[in-house]
């Protein structure tokens, strides 16, 4: 059993730094907010645990191509999740929609300029 905790907290400290890696990088990709839900910021973390990452930022692409841009320009070395909104997307379905409900129980916002899209 002790091994898994090794694998774990290696984990965190993983998350940990590609987190802070992205937290420098995405507001010159134009990031308006971000924010980190899931498991990580609840503190329930094992080997395979993943970033999920909730990215406001104003876009005319298609929804479903959003995340490469993320990826491509982040380039993340942990298994990481990008949901990207634009600020009106996320005003429009956040309030009444429920996987933004279940999302608003673990998030943790990490960054946001003037605007505060996130709340």
């Amino acid at each position: 059993m002790p091994i898994v905790f090794g694998f774990s907290n290696h984990r965190k400290n993983c998350l940990e730094r590609e987190l802070s890696k992205f937290i420098k990088e995405a507001p010159q990709l134009g990031a308006k907010s971000i924010a980190v839900f899931g498991d990580f910021p609840l503190g329930r973390i094992t080997p395979e645990t993943p970033l999920d990452l909730l990215i406001i930022q104003q876009t005319n692409e298609h929804f479903h191509n959003r995340d490469e841009f993320w990826i491509t320009h982040l380039r993340p070395t942990v298994h990481t999740r990008f949901f990207v909104y634009s600020p009106n997307e996320f005003s429009s379905i956040s309030k009444n929609n429920y996987t933004f409900n279940v999302i608003n129980k673990s998030m943790e916002i990490i960054f946001q300029d003037k605007d505060k899209v996130l709340k």
